[in-house]
Order: C-alpha cells, then structure tokens, then sequence
C-alpha cells in the first residue's frame, strides 16, 4: 500500500507542477540573508560567536576539545579585537555580526557600538537578546550613515562582500584616524576546490591602490586550525557514518525506495564531498592563509 501511494503520487501530473513550483520558490535562497551554515552553528555553541577562535596552544589535540573549549578560543579571539581599538570613546561599527557576541562583548565593555548582518534569522535574535544593540539589516556595500565611526570590523565578513565595494564603503565611514580590523581567510591561489575567500593577492593590491596603511598585520592560521581540525573529526566520525547508515537502511527496508532515489544520494554524497573539502586542515593550510590585519587610512 505504501509503495502504491508512492508510486501514484508519481504519476500524477499535477505533483509535477506543485514541485516545479515548490522548487521556483525554494531556489530563491539567498545565503547573506539566511545562512544554514551559521544557523546550525549558533545552535552548537552557546555564545553567540561565529568565527574560528583563536588557540594559543596551537599543537592541541582535535581529540581533547571540547565545545567549552572552542567557545574561549572565540571569546579570547574577539579579545584580540578589543585590544586593536585605539579610539574608545568614537563609536564601532562589527560588519557581519553573526549572532551579536562580539558586539554584545563590546557594549559589556562600555564600547558605543552597532551591528549590520543581511541576515534575518540573526537581526531578529538580536534585537530580542541585545536590546541597547543598534543592528542594522542590510548587507555592508548598501549600508548607509549619518554617524561616521572610529573602528570598523570585519570578523569573517570581509569573504562575502566585493572588495572595491567594501573600501568604498569603509572610506565613507571612517572617521579621521579611524580603524579598520579585518580577520579572515584569503585564498593563496585562483583554482582550490573550496573557491572561498578573497586571494590574498588582490587583497594586498585593493589596501595599496585605496590608500590605506597596514599597521598591524599577523598570520593567525595555526591559531585557528584546531577549531578546524574539531569540525573535521566530527564530520568524518559522526555525520559520514550516519549518513551511510541511512543510506543503507534505506538499502535494505525499502530497496525499490533507495534505487529510486540514486540520484539524489549522488547530490547529497556530491555536496558533503565539497563541504568536507572545505574544512580539511590539510587542505586549508596548504591553500589559504587567516590574517589579522588592522588597517588606517592614510
């Protein structure tokens, strides 16, 4: 009987059409103004923080991590962040605020400061956990203010956004003297698998040609590995075999179900196989870089 109501519900013409439908609305998705990644994320970890962290202990073992762990490095990350700010009392603007942890850090620590993220689910968590937090919903390069500010951060963010667009902004905002903080990972070739990240090339060229001045700038790739090396041995440990035991109980309850379906398990073992190459340390080292940079407009 199960398999009959399948199998009718394929014949059916009009399926075809509500799924065409289905699909059209569907495919509008728009990763800066819902991120699946993020979201899934900010559900593991309980502070609010959505970067990397930072590990001052770069040699520890991924086995010997634990969520507390990572959830300091992060804090202690954003730590580092404080600590370029040279003018305190001028107000901050965190682009790509993920769930507000960085910015919610920074008013705890008497900071004058406001959020932009194009991310719905992320401006609604906001506004309801961090009330006294100005979050702005839109993304960085159509960000529009009367205020100029004296810091400006980029925790992450920088990826997303074009870079003329980004040092066009950033030029309009600033404030004399002000502060750029950008910390993010740039790719050190064209070609890798996960295409990610600005090359570290252009981005050089973009501070050369805009007139801005590095004046402090740390490669801080060892330091966030270990985050990297977590995430790595959980996908490989706990979600391929959960997915190969699906696969195959679907194998062997419902056979005509699992060779109807092959193609769909080719996109999904296609997907997480480019996912997983995006989080390989190995990889990652040999094809990125994370740096700290903090640069002043000359």
């Amino acid at each position: 009987m199960y398999m009959l109501k399948i199998i009718l519900k394929l014949l059916n013409p009009l399926n075809y059409i509500r799924a065409y439908l289905y699909h059209r609305r569907s495919g509008r998705y728009d990763k800066s103004s819902y991120d699946l990644e993020l979201f899934l994320y900010s559900k593991v970890l309980e502070n609010d923080m959505l970067h990397y962290g930072y590990f001052e202990d770069i040699n520890i073992s991924s086995d010997t991590i634990s969520i507390r762990e990572v959830e300091d490095a992060q804090v202690r990350y954003a730590e580092n962040v404080i600590d370029k700010i040279n003018n305190v009392k001028a107000p901050i603007l965190d682009v790509g605020c993920g769930m507000g942890g960085m910015a919610g850090l920074l008013l705890q620590r008497g900071f004058i400061v406001e959020a932009l993220t194009p991310d719905e689910n992320q401006k609604s968590y906001i506004d309801n956990k961090y009330k006294d937090l100005v979050c702005h919903r839109c993304k960085f390069e159509d960000f529009n203010s009367a205020r100029k500010f004296g810091t400006i951060i980029n925790s992450e963010s920088l990826q997303y956004i074009s870079l003329d667009k980004a040092f066009e902004n950033a030029e309009i905002l600033i404030l004399p003297g002000g502060r750029w903080i950008i910390l993010d990972y740039f790719r050190l070739c064209r070609d890798t698998i996960a295409n990610s990240g600005h090359l570290l090339e252009d981005f050089i060229r973009e501070i050369e040609e805009h007139g801005w001045n590095i004046v402090y700038k740390k490669d801080i790739t060892q330091n966030i590995l270990p985050t990297i090396k977590v995430v790595d041995m959980y996908a490989k440990r706990f979600l391929l075999p959960m997915v190969h035991y699906a696969f195959e109980n679907l194998r062997f309850k419902k056979p005509w179900l699992y060779y109807l379906t092959a193609d769909i398990r080719d996109l999904i073992n296609n997907k997480i196989d480019r996912e997983l190459a995006s989080i390989d340390p190995e990889r990652f080292i040999k094809e990125k870089r994370y740096m700290f940079y903090v640069l002043e407009k000359r």
